[in-house]
C-alpha cells in the first residue's frame, strides 16, 4: 500500500504538468485548429529560463517562475507572427511543418546559449517528505508544490476561459470564427492571446518539471512535448476538462508501470494506452464527436475527411469563389530523358569527386530521398500524414543487422527480407486506421512509431537495446556476377544504393500513374466522396502503407549496410518529423521534389559542417524559410 500510494503521488505530480502541457496543445487547436509542435519547445525555453533566474541571477523561486512566464508568454507571441500568421490561407500541413520547424531553431539555439550540458535545477523542497498515517505512505513537499502550482494554474485558466470576456471570446472564436468576427471579435487578437496563454502554460510547465526531476537538457522539449500532446489527445483535444484529465491519467499510468513493470516501460504503456483510446474512442475521452478527425472545427460535420485534401479545397464550408479563383501554384514533373541525365550524373558522381566521405555523404542522401519517396505514396498521394515513417526504416534496417550479421544472409535475400518486414510493420500501422481520419490518423502512427521505437530499446535478447548491433557486414551477394565486386567499397555501396533508389523511384512512378494511384488521390481529394462512389477505402489505404513501408525497408536496409551499424537513436520520432519535413518541402504528391528534396535536406547538415555547432540552427532556419516563401514545397504538390 505504501508503494501503490507513492506511486499515486508521484502520478499526480508529473501528470499535473503534462495537464498544463496538454492545456497549451489544446488551446491552440480550438482557436487555430493547428497542433503546434513548438510547444514542447517553449516548455524547455521556460525551464532554462526559470534556471537562469535561479542559478545565474540568484532570484528566488516564485520570482524566476514569473520571468519563465513572461519570456515564454513573449516567444509564444513571436512563434506566431513569424511563422505561422504569414501561412494563412496555404496549404493545410505548412503551419503543422512551419511549428517543426521553429522547434529545431529553438532546441538549437538553447544548445548554444546554455551548452549541451545537462543542468541541475534548484529545489529547496527536494529533502523534505511527510509520513502519512503513521508511516504508511510517504509524500515528497515538492510533489505537493508541484501538483498545488498545477492545480492552481487549471483553476486560474478555467475562471478566465468562463468568467471573462477573454475566455468567452476565445471559447467562441473556437466555436465559430466566422461568426465570432460577425458579433465583433478581433479574432487575430484572440489568437494572438491565445499563443502568449499557451506559451505561459508551457513556461510553468518548464520550471515544474525541473523542479520533479531536478535536471534539464536542450532536448527535452521533444519528449515532454510529445507527452504532453498525448495527454491532450487521451482525454480530448479542444476541451479543457479533457486535458487535464488526460495529463492526469498518463501521469498515474506511467508511474504505475515505473514501479510495478519497470522504468523502461513507462513510456511504453503510455503510448500503447494513447493508440488503443484512438481506436476506441478517436475524440478523446471527454472531447467532441465532432472532433472525431481531429482536424475539423466545431461546427463542420465532416468526420470522414481526408488529413491532407488536394489543392483544389481544404474542406467545401471553406472554399469561397476568391479562393477558388487564385490560381494554383504550378507544379513540375521530370520527363523520361530528364529523369536518365539525373540518373547519368549521380551515377557519375564517384568518378568526379572520388573523396570517400563525399560519396557517403551522397548516399546518405540517396537513402532519404527513397525514405521521402515512400512517405509521399503514403501522405502526398493516400492522404494519410504518417508521423511513424522513422520506424519503418528501423525495422528494415534491424532486419538487415539480424539477417546479415546473425544468420549471414546473402543481399540477395536481406534486401527484400527488409523491405518486407517493414511493410508488414505499415500494414499493423494501418489496420486500425479505417475508423479515424484527419490529425487522427498522424496521432495513430506517432504513437506506433514510438511503440516500435521502445521496443527496439527494451527488446534487448534481439535488438541489443540501447547499445544496437555492430559490426553488419558488407553487402554479400552470390549471383556469379556480384559476387565478384568488391561491396565493401562505398564507391561500390554508392551504385548499388543508387540502383536500389531507382527501382524504387520506378515502383513508385508505376503506382501513381496507375489506376491504384487514382484512386489514391481521390481518397485523398474527398475521402467521402470516395467511399460513397464504391470505393472500399480499407484495402487501398493498406496498399499505400504497404508501399511506402516496403520502400523505407529498402532504406533501412541501405543504412545499415553503409553505418555497419544500428541503434533505436536512428529511428525516433524526431526522425520521423524530418523526414516528413522532406516530403512536404518538395511537395506532396511530387515523386520527384521528394526525391530531390529528400536528398537535399540530408545533405545540407554537412554542406554546413563548418559552421560546427550552429549547422543545426542554420538547417532549422533554411526549413523554416522555405515553408514561409514556399508552402506548397520546392516542386509543387500534385
Amino acid at each position: 500500500m505504501q508503494e501503490f500510494i507513492g506511486q499515486i503521488s508521484n502520478g499526480l505530480a508529473i501528470g499535473s504538468v503534462y495537464a498544463l502541457l496538454a492545456l497549451g496543445f489544446s488551446l491552440i487547436f480550438g482557436v487555430a485548429n493547428l497542433i503546434n509542435f513548438a510547444q514542447g519547445s517553449l516548455f524547455m525555453v521556460g525551464a532554462y529560463i526559470g534556471w537562469t533566474a535561479t542559478t545565474l541571477w540568484r532570484l528566488p523561486l516564485p520570482v524566476a517562475a514569473l520571468v519563465a512566464i513572461a519570456g515564454t508568454t513573449a516567444l509564444g507571441l513571436l512563434i506566431d507572427a513569424v511563422a505561422l500568421r504569414p501561412l494563412r490561407g496555404g496549404p493545410a500541413i505548412a503551419p503543422l511543418l512551419s511549428t517543426l520547424a521553429v522547434s529545431v531553431v529553438l532546441d538549437q539555439g538553447a544548445e548554444l546559449i546554455w551548452g549541451p550540458e545537462t543542468q541541475a535545477f534548484p529545489n529547496p523542497l527536494a529533502a523534505t517528505v511527510w509520513k502519512i498515517g503513521g508511516g504508511v505512505a510517504f509524500i515528497s513537499a515538492a510533489d505537493l508544490l508541484i501538483l498545488l502550482t498545477a492545480v492552481a494554474t487549471m483553476a486560474l485558466l478555467v475562471l478566465l476561459l468562463r468568467r471573462t470576456w477573454l475566455g468567452r471570446a476565445v471559447r467562441a472564436t473556437a466555436q465559430d470564427a466566422d461568426a465570432a468576427a460577425q458579433m465583433g471579435v478581433d479574432v487575430n487578437a484572440i489568437r494572438r492571446a491565445t499563443f502568449g496563454l499557451a506559451g505561459a502554460l508551457g513556461g510553468i510547465g518548464g520550471v515544474l518539471v525541473g523542479m520533479y526531476f531536478q535536471s534539464i537538457f536542450p532536448s527535452m522539449g521533444l519528449p515532454y512535448g510529445l507527452k504532453g500532446f498525448a495527454a491532450a489527445l487521451l482525454g480530448g483535444i479542444g476541451s479543457v476538462p479533457g486535458s487535464i484529465a488526460g495529463g492526469l491519467l498518463l501521469g498515474i499510468f506511467e508511474s504505475l508501470a515505473s514501479g510495478y513493470v519497470g522504468g523502461e516501460y513507462r513510456d511504453l504503456v503510455a503510448y500503447a494506452l494513447l493508440l488503443a483510446v484512438l481506436v476506441w474512442r478517436p475524440q478523446g475521452l471527454l472531447g467532441r464527436r465532432s472532433l472525431a478527425g481531429l482536424g475539423l472545427a466545431a461546427g463542420e460535420q465532416q468526420p470522414d475527411a481526408g488529413m491532407l485534401p488536394g489543392p483544389r479545397a481544404t474542406t467545401a464550408a471553406r472554399v469561397s469563389d476568391a479562393a477558388a479563383a487564385r490560381p494554383t501554384p504550378r507544379s513540375w514533373r521530370l520527363n523520361n530523358w530528364q529523369w536518365f541525365t539525373v540518373g547519368l550524373v549521380a551515377a557519375l558522381l564517384p568518378l568526379l569527386r572520388p573523396d570517400p566521405y563525399w560519396i557517403q555523404v551522397a548516399l546518405t542522401g540517396i537513402i532519404f530521398a527513397l525514405l521521402a519517396i515512400g512517405l509521399t505514396l503514403i501522405s502526398g498521394t493516400a492522404g494519410q500524414i504518417s508521423l511513424g515513417h522513422a520506424a519503418l526504416f528501423g525495422v528494415g534496417a534491424y532486419t538487415t543487422a539480424i539477417l546479415a550479421r546473425t544468420f549471414q544472409l546473402p543481399a540477395e535475400l536481406v534486401l527484400p527480407a527488409s523491405g518486407l518486414a517493414a511493410a508488414t510493420a505499415a500494414l499493423a500501422f494501418a489496420l486500425p486506421l479505417h475508423r479515424l481520419s484527419g490529425h487522427a490518423v498522424a496521432i495513430a502512427t506517432l504513437a506506433a512509431g514510438q511503440i516500435v521505437y521502445l521496443i527496439l530499446l527494451t527488446w534487448i535478447p534481439v535488438t541489443r537495446g540501447p547499445m544496437g548491433i555492430p559490426g553488419i557486414p558488407a553487402p554479400r551477394f552470390v549471383s556469379p556476377g556480384a559476387a565478384r565486386i568488391p561491396w565493401w567499397d562505398v564507391r561500390t555501396q554508392y551504385w548499388l544504393g543508387l540502383l536500389v533508389a531507382a527501382v524504387g523511384l520506378l515502383i513508385a512512378g508505376r503506382l501513381l500513374n496507375s489506376p491504384l494511384g487514382r484512386t489514391w488521390q481521390a481518397i485523398r481529394e474527398d475521402r467521402l466522396a470516395a467511399q460513397t462512389s464504391g470505393i472500399a477505402i480499407r484495402p487501398y489505404l493498406l496498399l499505400a502503407f504497404g508501399a511506402g513501408g516496403f520502400l523505407a525497408g529498402l532504406a533501412g536496409a541501405l543504412y545499415a549496410y553503409l553505418l555497419t551499424v544500428v541503434s533505436p537513436d536512428s529511428f525516433t520520432t524526431d526522425a520521423s518529423l524530418t523526414v516528413l519535413a522532406m516530403a512536404v518541402a518538395g511537395g506532396l504528391g511530387n515523386l520527384a521534389g521528394a526525391a530531390f528534396t529528400g536528398a537535399l535536406l540530408a545533405i545540407v547538415p554537412e554542406l554546413f559542417r563548418g559552421l560546427a555547432d550552429w549547422r543545426m540552427l542554420a538547417y532549422g532556419l533554411l526549413l523554416l524559410l522555405l515553408i514561409r516563401f514556399r508552402p506548397q514545397g520546392l516542386a509543387g504538390t500534385d
